[in-house]
């Protein structure tokens, strides 16, 4: 743990950037992998991905001031939501599974990422 106030606020700006890169890094794959299809299916699941990101770390941040379960059930239609979107893309759009959960993936590579930088340069 860190006395620093700044410290959390840096972690998360440096996870939507990671989150970033990565997301665009995974575009380029798809689009010389599977053409511009699976490089717009991979987008839209990455834009998915972190925008899920950030809405959890407000989700977080609403319960522990409130306690609202509001919240939650709103998190849940939200992952509905995100399985409708899979299923639309992969199903009527033609992307490959693939493309998709791994793009889905990227909030989850961006916070290990950030855990490994964590454990590397600080002190």
């Amino acid at each position: 743990m860190t006395d620093d106030p700044g410290f959390y606020d840096r972690a998360l700006a440096r996870m939507d950037r990671i989150a970033i890169i990565l997301g665009a890094l995974a575009v380029v794959f798809f689009f010389a992998r599977e053409g511009w299809r699976g490089a717009l299916g991979c987008a839209l699941a990455a834009f998915a991905s972190i925008y899920n990101l950030r809405r959890l770390r407000a989700l977080a941040t609403r319960l522990g001031a409130s306690g609202s379960a509001g919240s939650a059930v709103l998190a849940g239609l939200r992952f509905l939501l995100l399985g409708i979107l899979c299923f639309v893309i992969i199903k009527y759009f033609g992307v490959s599974a693939g493309a998709v959960f791994s793009a889905l993936l990227i909030s989850v590579a961006a916070v290990l990422v950030e855990i490994l930088y964590e454990l590397i340069f600080t002190p």
